[in-house]
């Protein structure tokens, strides 16, 4: 439950690495009460003056695996407020969720659009919090596939769409326990875009990377397997856009 100053913290390989450990350490068990853990708790709590202290921040001694009602009950010590809500617990179904002063607010819902390496993900990663639910077509993709960037096979293109219309009715239902909801889709055509958005009741994010910086990215990106094919998207792109 640290603040903002700790969000490069949260969203940075090192703290995932290390998430994932303590959660295989524990056989993803509470320490305290042996239920399922879901939250890395920092024993000495992160504050803008030890933020840069590894061993506080990644510390195994500093760190310990708790369930959901631990970890709130261990911050209620220390947050007056926290008797009356629960970090990102919705206040009510309609996708509502208390904040760190105790206040309802609802879950924000952005859908990030743009050419393929244009952006989308940096921009996702820059303003995103820890916890916050990130969907990707590719992405998806890829987790389904186990294949690399543009490489899911075509006859898996349904099984990913049906996964994230999924999880888009989970979002309109108002069951997604996250803060921020972030979509990332090219979606060239404005109305595909205002489309969804109207649908998730979402706020579009263009990101308007010109031609030759999306493919200076794609030849910088080490992960990109077929640079070529991805010109090609990327092409296809901007035609639709100006179409």
């Amino acid at each position: 439950m640290a603040g903002i100053f700790a969000k490069q913290i949260y969203n940075s390989k090192r703290w995932i690495t290390k998430r994932e450990y303590i959660f295989s350490k524990n056989f993803g068990i509470c320490e305290r009460c042996g239920r399922p853990g879901e939250e890395v708790h920092h024993k000495i709590y992160l504050t803008p003056e030890n933020i840069h202290d590894p061993g506080i921040v990644y510390g195994e001694d500093n760190l310990e695996l708790l369930c959901r009602d631990c970890h709130f009950d261990e911050h209620r010590k220390t947050n007056p407020l926290s008797n009356n809500f629960r970090k990102r617990v919705r206040l009510t179904n309609n996708g509502m969720y208390f904040d760190d002063e105790g206040n309802p607010q609802p879950v924000k819902r952005w859908l990030v659009c743009g050419a393929p390496a244009s952006g989308k993900t940096t921009y996702v990663l820059d303003h995103m919090d820890h916890g916050d639910l990130v969907i990707d077509f590719n992405q998806v993709g890829q987790a389904l596939s186990l294949r690399g960037k543009d490489e899911v096979p075509d006859n898996l293109t349904e099984t990913v769409a049906g996964v994230i219309d999924y999880l888009y009715r989970l979002i309109i239902d108002g069951k997604i326990d996250a803060r921020n909801i972030w979509i990332v889709a090219s979606l060239p055509k404005d109305k595909e875009r205002d489309l969804i958005a109207g649908r998730l009741n979402a706020v579009i994010v263009s990101i308007d990377t010109d031609i030759e910086s999306c493919i200076a990215n794609i030849m910088n990106d080490a992960e990109c397997n077929d640079k070529e094919l991805k010109k090609e998207i990327l092409k296809n792109y901007f035609r639709n856009r100006k179409a």
